[in-house]
């Protein structure tokens, strides 16, 4: 007997069974066949595209991007400096990152009131960065009133920024603040 032969039997032996079934049965056998095929079909995807069978729901997605720091803050009196951790959106340049880091340092402490550290509104013009040195480039908001700075605040305000810029940017070991491109006293 030839092969064809052979297989149109089995064909018309399992036509004539599944004919014999009731109509409860077909449709139990109809699902079963249909599900396998279905399995059949997962298994073949998985094989060809080496993945996992048990693999089934795609890996969760990072929410939340922020990343932890450290920073450094002058406290009240200008005498010691305190340590604070935030979490912020680190971004790609460093340009940027430095001039982020300088407006945490001047808003001060989230825990103290630290605000007369820095006695004047300040705002980065620009910042460079070259080698192992940061130099940033600020200006004032005109003051409508006389400044009162407490004693060596701008000794401590330097520290805490280049003790925090040196920690969060790897390299940079020094740090400097001009005042309309010019190294001269703050405030």
């Amino acid at each position: 007997m030839k092969i064809p032969d052979q297989i149109n039997e089995r064909i018309a032996f399992y036509r004539e069974k599944y004919n014999g079934l009731g109509k409860i049965e077909r449709t139990r056998f109809l699902v079963l066949l249909i599900s396998l095929l279905l399995i059949l079909d997962y298994l073949m995807f998985s094989y060809h595209t080496d993945k996992n069978i048990f693999n089934i729901f795609p890996s969760m997605p990072r929410i939340d991007f922020r990343s932890d720091i450290h920073i450094y803050v002058p406290d009240k009196d200008a005498k010691n400096i305190l340590k604070e951790s935030r979490s912020i959106l680190v971004p790609a340049e460093k340009e940027i990152y430095a001039g982020m880091l300088y407006r945490m340092i001047a808003k001060g402490s989230r825990f103290d009131n630290t605000s007369n550290i820095v006695p004047v509104k300040t705002f980065v013009r620009n910042v460079w960065i070259g080698d192992n040195r940061c130099v940033i480039d600020i200006d004032f908001e005109p003051a409508k009133e006389r400044i009162e700075a407490v004693e060596n605040s701008e000794t401590a305000f330097k520290k805490a920024l280049e003790m925090t810029i040196a920690e969060n940017m790897p390299g940079i070991t020094q740090v400097h603040v001009l005042l309309n491109g010019v190294s001269r006293k703050l405030w």
